[in-house]
């Protein structure tokens, strides 16, 4: 014992220091860079240079969703853009009531968090949609007018959105090519493995990593042209993706199900992926024992704790605590990795507060310290996803020339002791949280999922037992459980970070549900699914196995029991003896 304390110590600070390989980086900082230079020039067209800083962090809303599909993006951007401004406005109308202020910027944290986490998922999170807020409440005490605050927010997000979306009609396919090759990549690696000669795991994880791609790219090509592509191009993309996930499918189907034809046909007729509907995201991100309601209690609990330490010892105004919870918390992870995040945090504030003090001494201002500010902009994008310590290096004198912009004759050493105290406050809050606040919850997100998972294999057992797999409602069923399939693996891997020892039988479990669940999907596509698969005793016997698990909690569960029981769920519908 005493040595594994050192090893893992070890560990963790080797990925405190890490900096990651991140190829082609450089075009996404250019890109938010150019939507940054965009937004500040409008605002200093429209409403004067001296409010052009201002407008920055509204600019950052355009590099959100990147990976996804004009058409997609259009839609995120714009309930994004109008969620920041709503928030903006109604932080600059709280004045200086601690109780009002404290009670609006813990409700839009929990709000946009658990939404944003919902329906989006993806980097950069929900942090400017609080960090916009959080601003708002605290330039009507430099003097700002508050129509000058909610118009520099509504140019600098629109403005940045547009300009985002305009340079990436440059490309408009990118996100959707970048799906089909990664598809593409994942299949032939698992085709290309030997059943004899490959182990059986490493067969599974390719098996599964193909399937995932397939999948995600489906999505990708859904949020592109909708559910009916027209134009000979994106036909062609569908075509291939089916023709890949039909490789899949067979390949399963001759392992598994021996005997059985593959039903190309219709599959080649019906849409049979993509991502599930909004409703049925909102339901499964509402669920208490979801990851983006875990990520939404975590975040309002750690502005409320800066809120009420700020205000408890008269430190000053707290928004800049609350903009460092946010950029730690907003984000779905584990404990660990939200540590290190902190962790990074102060360092390169540290750093980062030398590096500003350096720049304002030079006494600099107009177009210069726009500049600068861009070129910090391009940092932080190039270096956020190799080492957040060194990006923060970058942020932390971006953020100051920002709240300076409006008082720019503070003396330097109040702003920096102000904002290092802050920093603190902000960032120990949010370690207090992660490490205090749902201790246990991991255990119940993944027997939670697992759960819901299983209700999506029994809801399909029975629709292909009566022979409706084919049906409106039978390919929902499909996607829903790939869906819930896929998110299984996700929650897991973070569950297991937080708590490896009680739940380093989760794998074990991973593994035999995969495999049912690709087996039971691949006899969906097969002519004669009843002569393919006993799903009617398949069914039945996992209603029993559902009936007997106890209620979702805190308490571990016999995982590797369970996943005995679903070995022999799938002995049974191969209608394999038993005993």
């Amino acid at each position: 014992m005493p040595s594994a304390i050192p090893s893992a110590l070890s560990r963790q600070v080797m990925t405190f220091a890490e900096v990651k390989p991140a190829p082609g980086r450089w075009k996404f900082a250019l890109h938010a860079t150019a939507i940054t230079a965009v937004a500040v020039a409008l605002i200093s067209l429209i409403l004067g240079p001296a409010l052009a800083l201002v407008g920055l962090l509204g600019a950052f809303l355009g590099v959100v969703a990147s990976n996804r599909p004009i058409r997609n993006r259009l839609v995120i951007l714009s309930a994004m853009d109008a969620t920041y401004i709503v928030g903006t406005a109604l932080g600059t109308l709280v004045g200086e009531s601690p109780v009002l202020l404290t009670m609006l910027l813990c409700t839009i944290a929990v709000i946009t968090v658990l939404g944003y986490n919902t329906l989006v998922g993806e980097p950069p999170g929900a942090m400017f949609l609080i960090i916009g807020p959080a601003i708002a409440t605290y330039l009507p005490s430099v003097g700002m007018a508050r129509g000058s605050i909610i118009a520099v927010a509504a140019i600098g997000c629109i403005g940045a959105s547009a300009a985002s979306l305009l340079l990436q009609l440059l490309t408009p396919r990118q996100a959707e090519q970048d799906a089909m090759d990664g598809a593409r990549q994942a299949v032939t690696e698992y085709l290309d493995t030997d059943v004899e000669t490959t182990p059986l795991s490493r067969r599974a994880a390719l098996r599964d990593n193909a399937y995932a791609n397939v999948f995600a790219a489906s999505m990708i090509l859904e949020d592109a042209v909708g559910r009916e592509p027209r134009l000979h191009r994106w036909r062609q993309m569908n075509s291939e993706l089916r023709r890949l996930h039909v490789a899949i499918v067979e390949r399963i189907v001759r392992i598994h199900l021996l005997g059985s034809t593959v039903a190309v046909s219709g599959m080649e007729q019906r849409r049979y992926l993509g991502r599930p509907d909004a409703t049925y995201l909102v339901r499964w991100g509402l669920s208490t024992a979801s990851l983006p309601w875990l990520a939404a209690r975590r975040i309002g609990a750690a502005v409320l704790l800066t809120c009420v330490v700020s205000y408890g010892f008269h430190i000053g105004h707290p928004y800049w605590s609350v903009m460092t919870a946010a950029l730690i918390m907003s984000m779905q992870a584990d404990r660990l990795s939200l540590t290190h995040r902190a962790l990074h945090r102060l360092a390169g504030t540290v750093v980062g507060i030398g590096v500003f003090a350096a720049v304002h001494s030079l006494h600099l201002s107009g177009i210069i310290v726009v500049l600068i500010t861009l070129v910090l902009v391009f940092f932080i994008q190039l270096l956020a996803v190799r080492n957040y310590a060194i990006a923060v290096i970058f942020v932390t004198p971006m953020a100051l020339l920002i709240s300076t912009a409006s008082s720019p004759y503070k003396p330097i050493g109040t702003i920096v002791g102000q904002r290092f105290l802050e920093t603190l406050i902000g960032a120990a809050a949010s370690l207090l949280v992660i490490w205090i606040m749902g201790r246990r919850t991991p255990i119940a997100l993944v027997r939670r999922q697992f759960r819901r998972t299983l209700r999506s294999l029994e809801r399909l057992l029975l629709l292909l037992s009566d022979g409706q797999q084919s049906t409106d409602s039978g390919y929902a069923a499909r996607r829903d459980l790939a869906f819930e399939k896929l998110q299984c693996g996700r929650i897991l891997q973070i569950a297991q970070s937080d708590l490896p020892g009680e739940l380093a039988d989760g794998d074990e479990l991973e593994t035999a549900l995969n495999e049912l669940t690709y087996v039971v999907l691949a006899a969906c596509w097969t002519t004669d699914p009843v002569t393919a698969l006993d799903a009617h005793a398949m069914a039945q016997r996992l209603q029993r196995l559902l009936a007997h698990l106890p209620p979702v909690g805190t308490t571990p569960v016999d995982a590797t029991g369970i996943a005995d029981a679903l070995r022999v769920l799938l002995r049974v519908g191969k209608r394999l003896n038993i005993e």
